[in-house]
């Protein structure tokens, strides 16, 4: 059983820790904070499955999962973070504009409340409107307006920061 139980969690952690990863790091923005979150999710992952417990989709299980982790760490810090330099963000064969759009984007995505990010991050890793409700329990009626507005606050705020969001 414990053999089983290790090698399907060896297989979804090969198969989804990059992703989650990713996922975490678009909302809380500190590389140790996430690889702090990640340690902690996956953890709880071995746990429950070696306790018997059983996961249907581990993806989902995982995205909500690390969702609530980044909205925990999000939460015990007292203000949100700036983001200080252009580098930590930018891809070396980026333009200089695009990289310090890449900022703009981000300092708005880390101006939202945390079920905003949550759903942002979903959003940017393009996860279907069925799999963000399955994640965050929101109704799948209403996720597409959610996202519409959050995307309008995330412009919003990159237009008070000189930058315009392209069509």
């Amino acid at each position: 059983m414990i053999n089983a139980a290790l090698t399907s969690f060896e297989e979804i952690y090969a198969d989804n820790h990059s992703t989650m990863f990713r996922f975490a790091k678009k909302m809380v923005g500190d590389y140790d904070a996430v690889a702090d979150i990640m340690q902690e999710v996956f953890i709880d992952l071995f746990n429950k499955m070696n306790n018997g417990g059983e996961i249907h989709h581990p993806r989902g299980w995982l995205y909500r999962a690390t969702s609530n982790k980044c909205i925990d760490s999000i939460r015990k810090q007292k203000r949100f973070k700036r983001i200080e330099s252009i580098e930590e963000y930018g891809n070396i064969q980026e333009s200089k504009e695009e990289q310090e759009f890449a900022v703009a984007i981000n300092a708005a995505v880390l101006k939202l409340n945390p079920r905003e990010r949550v759903l942002a991050a979903l959003y940017s890793e393009g996860l279907s409107y069925k799999e963000m409700t399955e994640v965050t329990g929101i109704r799948f009626t209403s996720m597409g307006k959610t996202i519409s507005r959050i995307l309008r606050k995330i412009e919003c705020e990159c237009k008070n920061q000189g930058y315009e969001m392209s069509e």
